[in-house]
């Protein structure tokens, strides 16, 4: 297998994240599979950055722990991140520009002293355009045709005119011709060629969310912008006039969903996004949906909490407000996609149950999966059908004096008829308040039971449209890794490589969370053993198992510092759970490193 893992790091403000979807593309274009991931402060400038891009041949939609080069655009990075280089790596930094003299650097390290800005200024580059020597600096190490890089950057920059796709043309090549002066390449261990392969998308889980949106139909989209779910208002923006969209940018996430469901009433396919600060905001308004029974869907990218937490770094922590947020009892799904092609099934599979039972849908993502970027195969974004249920376009006969129609019908499987607005016959009021049949507010006791009821009844019908959860590995594992979300691609790899260990375990991935299949009990009582894998401090997926399923739990992998597991963690605690040197155990780094501050920390 050919794999190579490349990191970049600096300060906020000069291009790190961009560089690390550029060097992704370069990849994807010339046959091989790519995953960028990338961590940063919230700071708009200073602080540090870093992004961290896996090439392999193979299919791979989560990062590792280490790296097999870092970039180095300031001191900073060299000291937060050499312990992460694998053995033989190497380090391209700018030794004009920093000293690090003083830094002890392991003898296995190949040092690359690339004078990144003095390239740039040769050409009359603009800094950010160091950036672009070090890639060109990187695929020379590799011994990596320069073509593919060109081509990315006349796509890219091709927009701003030729002087400034020439001049980046120019430094790339600057760098690439300053390894092959000045280092014999054949000295540096890891190479790539470019592969026969099948076309490849670069997106990331928030533009997936956008992308599947637009397939589904979507034709209202608002929001309030707020890290991790920003990127897919900036995505369906760039999108409106492509697909005839009206896309709002609201003054706060209040009036984004009060938007979402009035639009949505109003007959067309709404939805917004945000991440838990927002939705906390949101949570009245979606019990009116409930209520009124207007379908809505809502994307939630989780972040740090409470409050204002770490606001760029990730976790799963609000499952349990999402499957309770409002007031009162009533039915609501909650999906949570597993990576990239997920992302994009998932979303119009949310618009489709929104719409036939006619409730809230929330689809949850968090920031690891929302700003990271993988490579997909164009097969594995499906195209679903669009399914509206029971929704009526057409005229029907007219009303009586008086009369209203029976919006709210107590009907055998719960979903009663929904007209849109301004259909002859079908004249009613989308209501908050309790209701008789026809849409009039009530307080009758014996109408809030059968209404109540009605609402409720939907899980029978709907129960039918959930997937079951996804078994990886052997079925008859001695041990079985419980997980949900966003940590699928990366528990999945921990498992592959325990089996390839001859370590029977296996994977149970869920992506339908709420309400849970009903075969969910049946499938956990086979499991030998069962390990819950999650990013939150309680559990909490874990808990609800317990509540819904019955489920024991032999022990847990939990982390909560900001960062996802990565499949060398699960590798090793799942086999000390299996083993019995560990039973609960809380993953986290003990590096002294603060992003924010870009300095150790004593």
């Amino acid at each position: 297998m050919s794999e190579f893992i490349w990191k970049i790091g600096g300060e906020a403000g000069f291009g790190i994240m961009g560089s690390g979807l550029m060097f992704s593309k370069i990849f994807t274009r010339s046959g091989y599979y790519a995953h960028s991931y990338s961590e940063y402060a919230s700071l708009i400038r200073g602080g540090h950055n870093v992004s961290q891009v896996r090439i392999s041949d193979k299919k791979r939609d989560c990062p590792e722990k280490h790296c097999d080069l870092l970039v180095a655009m300031d001191k900073f990075s060299i000291q937060a991140h050499m312990h992460t280089i694998s053995k033989n790596g190497g380090i391209i930094y700018d030794g004009k520009e920093m000293d690090i003299s003083d830094i002890k650097i392991r003898e296995d390290i190949n040092t690359y002293n690339v004078p990144l800005l003095e390239i740039t200024n040769k050409f009359k580059g603009k800094i950010l355009m160091r950036n672009t020597v070090a890639i060109g600096a990187t695929l020379a190490l590799l011994d990596y045709p320069l073509e593919y890089l060109e081509n990315i950057l006349k796509e890219t920059f091709g927009r701003k005119g030729e002087e400034i796709v020439n001049m980046n043309l120019d430094v790339a090549k600057g760098g690439y011709d300053y390894i092959k002066e000045n280092y014999d390449t054949s000295k540096y261990p890891f190479s790539l060629s470019p592969k026969e392969g099948e076309s490849k998308i670069v997106f990331t889980g928030n533009e997936a969310i956008g992308a599947g949106a637009i397939k589904a139909g979507l034709k209202f989209y608002c929001a309030y912008p707020m890290t991790p779910a920003s990127s897919v208002l900036h995505y369906i923006a760039s999108k409106e006039y492509d697909h005839n969209i009206v896309v709002k940018h609201t003054e706060d996430e209040i009036a984004a969903i009060n938007m979402v469901i009035g639009a949505s009433y109003a007959g067309v396919r709404a939805m917004t996004a945000t991440s838990g600060g927002g939705f906390a905001l949101m949570t009245e308004a979606i019990g009116l949906a409930a209520l009124s029974e207007t379908p809505i869907v809502i994307a939630l990218a989780q972040r740090t909490g409470p409050s204002t937490g770490m606001p760029t770094w990730t976790e799963q922590a609000d499952l349990r407000f999402a499957i309770h947020a409002s007031q009162g009892d009533f039915l609501r799904v909650v999906l949570a996609p597993g990576d990239v092609a997920d992302a994009y099934n998932l979303i119009q599979k949310a618009f489709n149950l929104a719409d036939k039972y006619q409730i809230p849908v929330i689809i949850m993502t968090d920031k690891f999966l929302s700003e990271s970027a993988a490579s997909v195969m164009e097969e594995e974004l499906k195209s679903l059908p669009i399914e509206r249920g029971k929704f009526i376009t057409k005229d029907m006969e007219s009303l009586s004096q008086g009369e209203k129609f029976k919006r709210y019908e107590l009907i055998e499987d719960g979903v009663s008829p929904r007209p849109i607005p301004g259909v002859l016959g079908g004249e009613h009021v989308g209501t908050s308040y309790e209701h008789f049949e026809n849409s009039f507010s009530t307080e009758n006791f014996e109408m809030r039971v059968k209404q109540a009821d009605k609402r409720a009844g939907k899980i029978r019908k709907l129960v039918e449209d959930l997937e079951p959860p996804m078994l990886h590995g052997p079925e008859d594992a001695e041990l079985t890794l419980v997980c949900w979300g966003s940590h699928k691609p990366i528990v999945f790899e921990a498992v592959d490589r325990l089996n390839a260990e001859g370590v029977k375990v296996n994977a149970l991935h869920f992506s339908y969370i709420h309400p849970i299949h009903p075969k969910t009990k049946e499938i956990l009582s086979k499991c030998s053993k069962l390990v819950i894998v999650e990013n939150n401090s309680t559990a909490q997926f874990g808990g609800y198992l317990k509540e819904h399923a019955d489920a024991r739990f032999n022990g847990s992998i939990l982390r909560y510092d900001g960062r996802p597991l990565f499949p060398e963690e699960v590798y090793e605690h799942a086999k000390n759970i299996l083993e019995g040197r560990e039973k609960d155990v809380v993953v986290y780094d003990k590096d002294p490193v603060d992003y924010y501050s870009a300095a150790l920390v004593e």
